[in-house]
Parts: C-alpha cells; sequence; structure tokens
C-alpha cells in the first residue's frame, strides 16, 4: 500500500495562490482547474450582466461538484459583486468546503448546498438570477480508473472521479436538466424558463470532441468552444449563450 498523498498528510493545498483543507472526502485540486476560475472572472471582468434584486447580488454563480470549495471560494475572493451557490453530492465534502470558506472569509457569498447537480434546488431562484454554471464533475471513464496512479485511485475518492462509460454521464445529465430549464419543460412542476450566459465545465483531454458533440445537441444556439490548458491537452468546454 502507497503512502497517502502529501496534501492529505499535511492537511491542506494550494489552490489559485490560496491555502485550502484537504481530507480524503474531497478530491485534491488540481492546478488545470485553475483555468475555470480565470474564465469566470474574465467573463465578469468583460461582460455586462444586471443588477441584482431581492437581496441577490448578481451575478450569481452555481458551482456544482465543489469538493473542498476550491472553485466558488477563489471565485469569491477575486469578485466582489457575485453570489455563489455551491453544491456536492457528498456531505462531508461540504463540511469541507465550509471550512475553507470561514477561513477565507467569504462565508456571506457562498450559499452550500447539498444537491445532486440541479435536483435539490429552489428552481425558481435558479431561473432569476443563475448567470454562470462553473463544475468539474468527475469525467474519468470508469474502465479508466483501475489503471490511475495509485494515490489517486487508492486515495482519492472515486464518487469525485467516475464519469461512468465514456466519462460524460454527469455532464449529459446537467445538459439535460438545464435543457430542460431552458425550454420550460416540467421540472418540479414548473414551467418558466432559464437562459444562463455561460458554462465552464473541465473536461478529460480525450473528451474535447465528444463534449463539444454533446453541448451542441443540447444547446444548438449556443457557442461551443473547447480550450486547452498550459499542457496544450483539450480540458474547457466553454459553452457561451
Amino acid at each position: 500500500m502507497n503512502s497517502k498523498p502529501k496534501q492529505y498528510l499535511q492537511g491542506y493545498t494550494e489552490f489559485y495562490k490560496l491555502k485550502f483543507k484537504v481530507t480524503p472526502d474531497v478530491l485534491i485540486p488540481r492546478p488545470e482547474t485553475e483555468l475555470l476560475v480565470d474564465e469566470v472572472l474574465n467573463f465578469l471582468q468583460t461582460t455586462n450582466l444586471p443588477a441584482g434584486r431581492q437581496g441577490y447580488k448578481l451575478p450569481t454563480i452555481l458551482d456544482l461538484g465543489t469538493g473542498c470549495g476550491n472553485i466558488a471560494i477563489s471565485i469569491a475572493k477575486n469578485a466582489s459583486n457575485v453570489k455563489i451557490m455551491a453544491t456536492d453530492i457528498s456531505a462531508k465534502a461540504l463540511k469541507v468546503a465550509r471550512q475553507n470558506a470561514k477561513l477565507h472569509g467569504v462565508l456571506d457569498k457562498i450559499t452550500f448546498l447539498h444537491s445532486n447537480l440541479l435536483s435539490s434546488f429552489n428552481l425558481s431562484v435558479v431561473r432569476s438570477h443563475t448567470k454562470i454554471v462553473v463544475t468539474n464533475l468527475p469525467y474519468i471513464p470508469t474502465q479508466r480508473i483501475p489503471y490511475l496512479d495509485p494515490l489517486v485511485k487508492d486515495f482519492e475518492p472515486h464518487i469525485a472521479l467516475d464519469g461512468g462509460n465514456d466519462g460524460f454521464k454527469l455532464y449529459r445529465k446537467l445538459f439535460r436538466q438545464i435543457s430542460s430549464l431552458q425550454t420550460g419543460f416540467v421540472i418540479e412542476s414548473t414551467h418558466r424558463v432559464w437562459q444562463p450566459k455561460l458554462i465552464v465545465c473541465e473536461i478529460d483531454y480525450t473528451q474535447g470532441e465528444l463534449s463539444a458533440v454533446e453541448a451542441q445537441k443540447y444547446f444548438p444556439d449556443a457557442q461551443i468552444e473547447v480550450k486547452t490548458d498550459l499542457a496544450h491537452k483539450q480540458r474547457i468546454l466553454l459553452v457561451k449563450f
């Protein structure tokens, strides 16, 4: 048996020049995920989004699968006028994320919610206020899990790694949920539509074409772009409306 990853042993890691508590209940943030934060911050700086109402500071950002909270907290530390909703299917991960938000003084900017994608949301709030969706969902194909680095497959939570048969199972589910909200199909007995401005997803380096095709299928009128990371591997899917 290999020793635990050093980040778990020391109890923290660095991400976006910030220190984050990590435990075996959360995935260890990777450097390439900082690109998602860059994309959101750049969009906020270059796009004129409407002001909030009813006590919300718009734009509201939805961070799905927040883990230790690294994406949401990094955005909150670098953008002044935002409200973030951060979700995870793991209650233990959310506990770590809340601790990190408190550590960095941004608990007032982030609402944490135990949810499987959009299943637990007050969807009227999502439709009224959410303009940006950012997410690093599990995207590794199931059959590749046994061949990952032992420090990953033996210690990091598989629920944060395994993306199903082709690695895109959860993204398809999310795209289907968002598309249904856009077209007004009934989800939780409501017909109001929702139009986000931007969806930012981290993807596997093998999923560039797949992600673009799937995004185009669910969002035929959107602008789809796949961007590479610093190692020139396809890593970021952007869907702009």
